[in-house]
């Protein structure tokens, strides 16, 4: 028997995910397991999106469609700075959409995506390699390998809450980014990993140009997209996870998209310079 999402097997699944010894193990697996299971590149983003709520939508290509709401997620943190002809840098890029993205709409003239987990990395430098302004590779977000002043901007994307310590990961954001460059990032709490983003900004040598709370337009994304994200997990996931990957996708329903849509866990937008 497989556990329901309303079987105690299930219940005790999902207590245990969102335990605080146990999350980091959870989510760090769960990253690596999609890009193995993943064999179509169904999956090539992995937040939670952005709607906005009066009906607004990004002009996309017809092959880009199918991953609206996460495409939209990157374009409102990134799309109020001037990053055209820039030196762009992203940590955290996971299967590497949100990078393909920027660098065909927005065209900086160099995007770098970096990521820890090595499946990833593979899996986006094989789908865009034709993509001559984009290039991907392995690395540590806490111990960023490039030199100081490298980048004009900084992008990350729903990552940071995963890093283990926030405020190391900012001192190395000031330190690749030249004197006037942008950090653009979408983080929201985590209380289960102590992650508290405003907190860590405050204490970084970053200055806050803006923060933006969006975490109905994160819960309404969610809704919308709720039936994808449940038909992905069915293509894609072992019934025995299928639990387990509702919870990380947010699908309606879940513990998780229910703290947004309750406000509970909010979800925010900051840009920050270095100054």
């Amino acid at each position: 028997m497989y556990p329901t999402e309303t079987s105690p097997v299930h219940s005790a699944v999902v207590k245990l995910f969102y335990s605080r010894a146990a999350r980091h193990l959870f989510t760090n697996a769960w990253y690596s397991l999609v890009s193995n299971l993943d064999r179509g590149a169904a999956i090539r983003f992995l937040n939670y999106g952005y709607a906005s709520l009066n009906g607004d939508q990004v002009d996309l290509q017809e092959a880009d469609e199918p991953d609206r709401y996460a495409i939209q997620l990157y374009h409102h943190t990134v799309s109020g700075s001037a990053i055209a002809g820039k030196d762009v840098l992203e940590v955290g890029c996971g299967r590497g959409g949100g990078a393909s993205y920027v660098a065909r709409y927005l065209q900086p003239a160099s995007y770098t995506g970096l990521d820890i987990c090595k499946p990833a990395i593979r899996f986006s430098q094989a789908r865009y390699a034709d993509q001559g302004n984009l290039a991907f590779r392995v690395g540590n977000a806490l111990s960023l390998p490039f030199e100081n002043d490298s980048f004009d901007a900084v992008i990350n994307v729903e990552s940071a809450q995963h890093y283990g310590d926030m405020v190391r990961f900012l001192d190395e954001v000031h330190r690749v980014l030249r004197p006037g460059g942008e950090f653009l990032m979408a983080c929201f709490e985590d209380r289960s990993k102590d992650v508290f983003p405003r907190e860590s900004l405050q204490q970084s040598r970053l200055r806050l140009v803006k923060e933006d709370d969006i975490t109905a337009n994160v819960a309404r994304a969610l809704e919308l997209d709720g039936a994808r994200r449940t038909a992905l997990a069915a293509e894609i996931v072992p019934r025995l996870l299928r639990g387990v990957s509702h919870e990380f996708a947010g699908i309606p329903g879940t513990q998780l998209h229910t703290s947004f849509a309750n406000g509970e866990c909010p979800y925010y937008c900051f840009t920050c310079r270095k100054d």
